[in-house]
């Protein structure tokens, strides 16, 4: 900026706002991102649909999650992105392909608002929980949201102690089976439902919390007509995920096998980035393979 230094006044920062004076006149610059920080046009609404629609995939799914129309949740993420003045999410006929980079830096803030108004609305609507729960997440996925909800249960009661157990799916199953866990959180394929089943007296009662499609990932585009073999990038015996790609293959008569095996996910992960193999994932980590 260029100005006629001889006419100027004064300048001076006033609550982040930048003043510039000249003779009579009073231009001034405005500090856009402070006017963000302020914008009172942002509504839990507005937040909710880009949640939504990021966790389920898509405006229709949301729609149907948030109980409303799919024009009105279409209409909230489209003022939110006005308000922002950038695009949160990749679009392409009609599908949800991702967040934008400005999107990924918005979508973490946006989703713990959301968790704390929820959190605020359960410390005065439901009684404080206390005593013990033995809890089981599995380690063959990324789990930082779990932590992060383990960490806010324990926060809104106090007298709440949950101990924790990380390991396979399989395993939390046995666990839970021999009475040593409360609870868990498992995976499994459709072919793989355990729920109902008793076992010693007790009746096991599952609730699904997600369904997701599985993606065969690497990290280049390749077809696999062109590999006489498949190199799989894989979970220890007893992971869903790793039962659900040697079915398929076997359904395709191809063949395979295992050319990195970890129960860490970012182990698999990094595995696949580095083209060591090829996995089967709920997400695209690298980039999909073709078929």
């Amino acid at each position: 900026m260029s100005a006629d230094t001889g006419s100027m006044r004064s300048c001076k920062i006033n609550n982040n706002a930048i003043i510039i004076r000249w003779n009579d006149t009073e231009p001034s610059v405005v500090n856009e991102q402070a006017q963000l920080m302020d914008d009172r046009r942002i509504t839990l609404e507005q937040l909710r649909a880009l949640v939504s629609i990021v966790e389920v995939g898509g405006f229709q799914a949301a729609s149907r999650q948030m109980h409303r129309t799919q024009s009105a949740v279409t209409q909230s993420l489209k003022k939110l992105e006005e308000i922002l003045r950038c695009r949160l999410l990749e679009r392409r006929q009609g599908h949800v392909l991702g967040l934008t980079t400005e999107g990924e830096r918005f979508f973490p803030a946006a989703r713990e608002i959301l968790a704390r108004v929820s959190d605020a609305l359960a410390s005065i609507q439901k009684p404080e929980l206390s005593g013990r729960i033995a809890l089981g997440v599995p380690d063959d996925f990324r789990i930082a949201d779990l932590h992060e909800a383990i960490s806010r249960c324990l926060d809104l009661n106090r007298k709440l102690r949950i101990d924790v157990t990380s390991a396979l799916s399989s395993e939390l199953f046995n666990l839970i089976r021999r009475g040593d866990l409360d609870m868990a959180v498992l995976k499994e394929t459709a072919s793989d439902e355990q729920a109902g089943t008793e076992y010693d007296g007790r009746s096991l009662v599952s609730r699904m919390l997600r369904s997701e499609p599985l993606h065969w990932v690497c990290n280049r585009r390749v077809a696999f007509g062109d590999l006489n073999e498949i190199p799989l990038v894989a979970f220890p015996d007893g992971c869903a995920y790793r039962g659900a790609a040697l079915a398929a293959l076997a359904r395709h008569a191809k063949s395979s096998f295992f050319s990195y095996i970890s129960a860490s996910y970012e182990n698999i992960r990094s595995a696949v980035s580095a083209g060591l193999g090829i996995g089967r994932h709920l997400a695209r980590l690298p980039e999909t393979i073709s078929s």
